[in-house]
């Protein structure tokens, strides 16, 4: 079975568009990106899967460099905060990028028809750009089309939560400053190592996740915490809860719920519940070795908790608390480490291929389509007859 398991996975590796995508030449991206040299600002509007890959890399290399966001997602129907956003913009500085698959989502077409009330005057045939499916019944591609707007096809093979390594998440990368192609060598590291395994046993990702399919088919364990110790992972927690979310919650039989969690922060919210709470829960802990060395604090108070942070610095007190973490986490649940040496963009493309791998293979295990997300479709209708009513 599992041999099996391991020969399908490695063939949809060379069959499927979200790993062959790795493959293709990024120049005709890099050079797309050209169209907005030296404006300010890049405004991109887009929800889930159109946003939360992209703002995963544009977040992470903006708190790994120090540096502000040139890239500003607005994803959500919040009109204060999209009026605050906008406000902040000068028009004749910023660049605009919509993105939706299906281009008929809801929220990016309601901001954008905002947008285009607000600036009726903006040159959209030279600073903006629609990315989306180039169907007939597509309203982005209609509204685009009457702006003059470049339209740049998302591939119609490639569902929006998988689309990171595609244009969708790619584009905002570059305009942030991320270099693409450490972060696509990232992920292309994940693939080698399972195609160059001969059996299941040489591949300790592929060993990971049937580990993780046996814990969740037993059903009692139907949570899966996936705690990184940084704040530069925090958006690709978001992404991770909905690649899991859309992709595997399809059966009444089986189901893994993700929670993410940021540490240390979280261990003041959530670890009672962790460690004294139900023991339904898988926890996967990313960690680093080292990370950017502060001044040791020399403090010449005598209280018992300074005394001991004395002559350390804030690593050591991270390095610290992560090992107490897995320790404490371990006498009640299974733990699965992910340790790098440290983070870095390569970091963030390793772990977003292993988790397609992960959602491909769990869904292959439990005979679920990861692709399609059929359950939401009459909420999406719903919407469209009660804002008539309103």
């Amino acid at each position: 079975m599992i041999n099996k398991i391991f020969a399908y996975l490695k063939q949809e590796i060379k069959s499927l568009d979200i790993f062959k995508v790795l493959d293709e030449d990024t120049s005709p991206i890099k050079n797309l990106a050209k169209k907005f040299n030296n404006l300010e600002k890049i405004l991109i509007i887009g929800t889930g899967g159109s946003s939360l890959g992209g703002k995963s890399l544009v977040n992470f290399h903006s708190m790994y460099n120090g540096q502000n966001n040139r890239v500003i997602y607005i994803e959500n129907t919040d009109s204060l905060h999209f009026i605050n956003t906008i406000q902040n913009c000068n028009p004749e500085n910023t660049g605009i990028i919509v993105i939706s698959k299906s281009g008929r989502t809801t929220e990016p077409l309601m901001l954008f028809l905002t947008l285009c009330e607000l600036l009726p005057k903006f040159d959209y045939k030279n600073r903006a750009i629609a990315i989306t499916e180039l169907s007939e019944n597509n309203d982005l591609r209609i509204l685009s089309e009457s702006k003059r707007m470049q339209i740049i096809e998302h591939n119609p093979k490639i569902g929006g939560r998988f689309s990171v390594f595609s244009v969708v998440g790619l584009l905002p990368a570059i305009l942030s400053g991320v270099d693409i192609d450490l972060f696509i060598s990232g992920a292309k590291n994940v693939i080698n190592d399972i195609l160059n395994a001969e059996k299941p046993e040489d591949c300790q990702l592929f060993k990971d996740i049937t580990s993780m399919y046996e814990v969740f088919k037993s059903g009692k364990i139907r949570e899966h915490v996936i705690m990184a110790y940084t704040d530069m992972l925090e958006d690709f927690g978001k992404w991770y809860v909905q690649l899991i979310s859309e992709s595997l919650g399809k059966s009444e039989n089986f189901g893994i719920t993700p929670i993410r969690a940021i540490g240390t922060i979280d261990q003041h919210s959530m670890l009672q519940l962790f460690l004294g709470g139900p023991s339904n829960k898988l926890f996967t802990i990313i960690t680093q070795r080292s990370n950017l060395k502060t001044k040791n604090i020399n403090s010449n108070l005598n209280s018992n908790v300074i005394s001991k942070l004395n002559n350390h610095n804030i690593n050591d007190l991270m390095l610290s608390h992560q090992r107490a973490t897995i320790e404490v986490l371990r006498k009640k649940a299974s733990v699965r480490v992910l340790e790098f040496e440290q983070f870095n963009i390569q970091t963030l493309g390793f772990l977003m291929m292993s988790s397609f791998v992960e959602v491909v293979t769990i869904a292959k295990l439990a005979d679920i389509n990861p692709f399609d997300q059929p359950a939401v479709e009459e909420s999406k209708q719903l919407v469209l007859k009660y804002i008539e009513e309103i």
